[in-house]
């Protein structure tokens, strides 16, 4: 197991990879694409002999996972799921039934902290609206029964997936981008990339070996929390893995003097408040790290340091 990893600090992870240029050697040739997916730029840039072709198909990858676990997409398998009624099992991609499973896993190990049936809440504040305004003690408190007293059951069996009440709605934007990142990497190794990044807005998978460092590790840049865009305080080096950070500074508003952001606490409905603006995740999965990071958050140093030794990975609070 690795062993668990707590640097206390004021700094917040970044998107900006360092090293990220290749050496060309042989018929090997470095490749680099960007997307707008997951509502946000996704960069891929790999290095083989085919990395156009590998970064197209990862592309397509991430692109597929997208449309099934669309929040906002009507046609969606989550779509589909919401909109059910309670105990009317709904046929899905297994991708979704994988998904899930991880997410029911998440919830049980971090006593609720990590929730995807708490869209009722996180809908109430309206993060994504110009001029959001804090959502009353009252309705948050709705919001919360509509969570307490639904749920969802997932038959891998059968491919199904079945609400326990009518009024229980699933996010998966804590966990879905971070299983497109795995799956992108898959694509990436299976097509023969010997070196590859893939940066879904934050969620960074690296694979193989840094060709343009000598001890072939990747350094990831971290930014001061609100600061400009890059604006760093330290850099994190790392070998094959998947870095993933949930921090204050990425969705939030003000209002009457007072910041709200998006990270929500499942057991007060209130944006998670405590003396450190994010936490970063390093680890072997990008989903895994996804989820981590919301949880070890809401959970705070002690809990969430005792979560993430139980998946052995490195955490950062900054």
């Amino acid at each position: 197991m690795k062993r668990l990893k707590i640097v206390f600090s004021t700094i917040i992870l970044a998107t900006l990879i360092l090293g990220l240029f290749f050496r060309a050697g042989g018929t090997d040739k470095k490749y680099e694409s960007t997307e707008f997916l997951f509502d946000t730029y996704c960069t891929i840039t790999a290095y083989s002999k085919n990395a156009e072709t590998a970064v197209s198909a990862a592309f397509d990858e991430i692109a597929r996972i997208h449309r099934l676990t669309n929040f906002f997409d009507e046609n969606s398998d989550i779509s589909r799921i919401n909109k059910a009624k309670a105990n009317e099992p709904i046929k899905v991609d297994p991708i979704v039934i994988e998904i899930l499973e991880t997410a029911l896993e998440m919830d049980r190990e971090s006593e609720g902290a990590f929730d995807v049936t708490l869209a009722p809440v996180s809908m109430l504040w309206k993060f994504d609206e110009g001029e959001p305004v804090p959502p009353t003690a009252e309705q948050i408190k709705t919001a919360l029964a509509i969570v307490e007293n639904g749920g969802i059951e997932v038959d891998a069996e059968s491919l199904t997936v079945t609400k326990l009440s009518d009024e229980t709605k699933l996010d998966l934007g804590g966990i879905a981008k971070g299983y497109a990142g795995d799956a992108a990497a898959k694509v990436l190794r299976e097509m023969g990339a010997k070196a590859a990044i893939v940066d879904l807005g934050g969620n960074i998978s690296c694979i193989g070996e840094n060709p343009n460092s000598k001890d072939g590790k990747w350094r990831i840049g971290l930014q001061k929390p609100f600061a400009p865009t890059g604006e760093y305080s330290e850099t994190v080096e790392i070998n094959e893995a998947s870095v993933v950070t949930s921090g204050t500074y990425q969705r939030y508003f003000e209002y009457g003097g007072e910041q709200y952001h998006h990270i929500i606490d499942p057991s007060t409905g209130q944006p998670s408040r405590h003396e450190f603006d994010s936490v970063t995740v390093v680890g072997g999965s990008s989903m895994q790290a996804d989820c981590l990071a919301t949880a070890v958050y809401v959970l705070g140093r002690e809990k969430g340091a005792a979560l993430a030794g139980k998946y052995g990975v490195d955490i950062y609070f900054n």
